[in-house]
């Protein structure tokens, strides 16, 4: 039986990533250090999953079961998860993708890297973004963009270790709006916090006037295109990946709307400055919407799941805790 680690695997990507290789027959081994596990570890989720509690970083990986595969998703989350790791954003990433490719060239194998579309920067207007689009530092060192960077930083390190070591190989998934069922807010994740307002009949809190535009992808859509990578044929590594729901691009004022309408809650929508709830260090992010052409055209990907179905599964988790 083929075996995978997954770094992060008890976050919100990570644990649909734990189901899905268990689905397709793999064995799995998780490395999470619980600081922002979105499902805990006595979860079902993990029934015959090998999970070790730790940094990746105080782990020695000789000693760790060898492995088929790595995907890496441990990293800090979120809008508002980051801020508290401003200034130490780039060495937490950076040490870690170094941990993870001595971690494959030494089990042989090779490695997914889910990346983020923050790596594109700044954009005056709505753009569609491909995978060689530009990337663009604009405005203050934000503790964003410092994410983004780490984060862009990496996908370079990936690729020129590949350059100069024809035996190591890599995917680079660059996920847009994911959300789904066991997404949490508290990293500042505006779905899960608009359904818990509505349920609790506090205020919708919308960031400014709400009319910026994001497309909101499933999240097992998007663990679909980490799985369709990690299995392309040889031509299609060493590659990055744009995944998202163009189909999917509405407002967050939509979003509150619509929470508030299938909710059937009293609660207020209300406009305000997110500035003054997380401190100066917030930024909002400029409007980057996918381009998916290449992923559709190459490994057959397609997006499944509409936005209001997406919202409607946010809503029943946490309503209810069941998700069909």
């Amino acid at each position: 039986m083929s075996k995978v680690l997954i770094t992060g695997g008890l976050g919100f990507i990570g644990s649909h990533c734990v189901e899905k290789w268990k689905s397709v027959g793999w064995d799995v081994c998780v490395v999470d250090n619980m600081s922002t596990n979105a499902i805990p570890p006595n979860h079902s989720l993990l029934d015959d999953v090998q999970f070790i509690e730790s940094n990746i970083l105080d782990l020695d990986y000789t000693t760790l079961p060898k492995v088929d595969l790595i995907l890496h998703l441990a990293s800090p989350v979120g809008p508002v998860g980051v801020l508290k790791h401003s200034g130490n954003m780039g060495r937490i990433i950076l040490d870690d993708i170094y941990w993870v490719i001595n971690t494959a060239k030494y089990n042989k194998c090779p490695l997914v890297f889910i990346s983020t579309s923050e790596i594109y920067g700044h954009r005056d207007q709505k753009s569609y973004l491909e995978e060689n689009g530009d990337k663009v530092l604009h405005g203050d060192f934000t503790v964003r963009n410092e994410y983004a960077i780490a984060k862009l930083l990496s996908e370079i390190v990936l690729s020129n270790q590949a350059k100069i070591n024809s035996d190591f190989r890599y995917q680079i998934i660059r996920p847009f709006n994911v959300t789904g069922k066991y997404q949490l807010p508290d990293g500042g994740f505006v779905l899960p916090r608009f359904v818990q307002q509505a349920i609790n009949g506090e205020d919708i809190t919308v960031y400014y006037d709400g009319l910026q535009l994001r497309a909101f992808t499933w999240v097992k859509d998007i663990v679909d295109a980490i799985y369709l990578a990690s299995v392309a044929d040889d031509s299609d590594w060493n590659e990055q990946w744009n995944v998202g729901n163009e189909q999917n691009e509405r407002t967050i004022l939509y979003l509150a709307e619509k929470v508030k309408e299938i909710t059937n809650s009293e609660s207020k929508i209300v406009h305000v400055d997110p500035i003054e709830l997380h401190g100066p260090l917030f930024a909002e992010a400029p409007e980057k919407i996918p381009n998916s052409k290449k992923i559709k055209e190459r490994l057959g990907w397609m997006a499944t799941k509409g936005v209001d179905k997406v919202i409607q599964e946010v809503i029943e988790y946490y309503t209810t805790g069941v998700c069909v």
